[in-house]
């Protein structure tokens, strides 16, 4: 099985290059051999035409048999097999082949080398494999699909994927013949493990011109626009995989089951995006959840690939307000798990319900799935946040503070943690101890708008403590961060009343009055 890398979907074996055309060293020609060998090629030779594969192992076997010096024969043998599958016997007879090669020709040798290289190949010898390709080329640097195969090898079998490597076989084999779907799909895949996303897509596309019911192509792609963040075009790519899937072996499943599963996942980090209009995102949490039900619909009770189903439909359901039904699939989606089973989703599962028990006030709920989050994911600071949380929806702000701390001691720069630390504090009127966390989450807050709230925060809190001159300046800081901030340009305007600063003042609060008057 070739290792994809970020590919992330087993596709199972790729089809064989079949040698299909007949070797030139095989054609049929006046020879001083017998007649009954020559007949015997040239029968094999026709049948091999018309992939008739059974007759042409007979028929090249009868003339390997009488004539055990014909190495075109046995190249005829060896391909018939390959059409077989039976890859151990037309690797032997490739062996055959390269064994005589006392005056034969290169192009012969190439073909050679390059079957018995596909035969290793399919039996999961990637080394010898790669040899075989190797020496091949090297024979005949003309012959593409020589050029196709090792390029393909170097960019999809090894752990450790050569993209640069495979591009100097790929762009020869792509020279050879534009039209070879599999190379440009394999250049465009080589050009995407580099970043080079533009070349990546151009290939991809090309490739598809050839071949546009191409499933594993059109997959590939996703994978592109994945790396580029485009989920739009990821899902737009993988629609097309899906639609174009049709199962090769018994044992595939009927329908495209990764596909749904990466379609659903992309629509989702889509649907989250601050930019996504409301509109669009109830469109794409619909589309997750019909992208689910199609994966239970075939693999209702198989971990991990239902129980991530389950998982993204609950995400989906929490993310439309549809909280019970959000609890029920991912309570399916953690039942489905084996005991002992700790990586994948399982933790944010947890972590998911439980925010759904927090929103229906459920605290002791909310709290057991975030200890059994925590417990799975230890360096996470979600799972004390989201326990401070409920502690402060009961309105027990010191045990809040607590778990607060607990989740900063996991990560010492997450605004988020002390902002809510800081408001704790101000609910247990510890304006001070608000203030420093209030501090702290202004340090490390990169975002303008967040920013912006933080110091408002810290105002209110220098107010509680009637230090005016301090609150006034954390709300012109806030006003600073986000211009269009009508409550910081208000509380600003009351901080400077209180300072006896009526004039400017008065300043703020037309500012105030401005913005309220603004459609939002």
């Amino acid at each position: 099985m070739p290792n994809l890398n970020f590919f992330s979907y087993a596709l199972g074996v790729l089809a064989i290059a079949l040698l299909l055309s007949v070797p030139a060293g095989a054609q049929p020609t006046q020879s001083n051999r017998l007649p009954e060998v020559d007949a015997a090629f040239q029968a094999g030779t026709a049948a091999l035409a018309a992939e008739n594969w059974d007759e042409a192992v007979a028929h090249f076997s009868r003339a390997t048999g009488m004539d055990d010096t014909y190495p075109e024969a046995f190249l005829g043998l060896a391909d018939a097999l390959l059409g077989l599958k039976d890859y151990q016997e037309a690797g032997l007879n490739y062996r055959n082949v390269t064994d005589r090669s006392v005056n034969l020709s290169p192009v012969v040798m190439a073909q050679a080398l390059n079957g018995r290289g596909i035969c290793s190949r399919e039996m999961g010898d990637w080394d010898a494999a790669m040899r075989d390709f190797e020496l091949a080329f090297s024979a005949d640097r003309n012959n593409a699909e020589v050029a196709a195969n090792a390029g393909d090898m170097l960019i999809n079998y090894f752990p450790v994927p050569e993209p640069t490597r495979a591009l100097r076989f790929l762009d020869v084999a792509i020279g050879q013949n534009p039209a070879n779907a599999g190379a440009l799909r394999n250049r465009g895949w080589a050009y995407g493990a580099l970043g080079n996303y533009d070349e990546a897509v151009l290939d991809m596309k090309r490739s598809l011109e050839v071949a546009p019911g191409d499933f594993e192509t059109h997959f590939r792609l996703s994978k592109i626009y994945n790396r580029q963040e485009d989920y739009a075009a990821e899902i737009t790519a993988l629609s097309n995989a899906i639609s174009t899937y049709k199962p090769e072996e018994n044992t595939d499943p009927e329908t495209f089951i990764q596909g749904y599963l990466d379609r659903s996942r992309a629509a989702l980090t889509l649907a989250n995006r601050a930019d996504t209009p409301q509109a669009q995102k109830d469109e794409l949490y619909d589309a997750v959840i019909v992208d689910a039900d199609a994966v239970l619909a075939e693999e209702p009770d198989r971990y991990p690939v239902s129980g991530r189903a389950l998982y993204r439909r609950g995400l989906a359901l929490r993310m439309q307000g549809r909280l019970s039904e959000a609890i029920k699939s991912l309570d399916e989606a953690i039942q489905i798990a084996p005991v002992g089973t700790e990586g994948g989703y399982l933790a944010e599962a947890y972590q998911k319900r439980g925010i759904c028990w927090h929103y229906q006030e459920q605290g002791s709920l909310a709290r057991g799935d975030f200890e059994a989050a925590a417990n799975i994911s230890f360096e996470d600071p979600l799972p004390p946040l989201w326990i401070g949380y409920t502690y402060a929806q009961e309105g027990d702000y010191r045990q809040a503070v607590k778990s607060f701390g607990e989740a900063l001691a996991k990560n010492p720069a997450f605004p988020l943690v002390y902002v809510n630390r800081g408001l704790a504090y101000v609910q247990l009127k510890e304006y001070k101890r608000g203030v420093d966390n209030f501090n702290e989450a202004i340090r490390h807050e990169s975002e303008e708008i967040a920013k912006a709230r933080h110091f408002y925060k810290r105002g209110v809190a220098y107010l509680w403590l009637e230090e005016h001159q301090k609150a006034f300046e954390s709300f012109h800081h806030a006003t600073l961060n986000d211009t269009k901030y009508q409550a910081a340009f208000s509380q600003a305007a009351a901080a400077l009343e209180k300072l006896g600063k009526s004039n400017l003042a008065e300043q703020y609060q037309q500012r105030a009055r401005a913005l309220s008057t603004l459609p939002n």
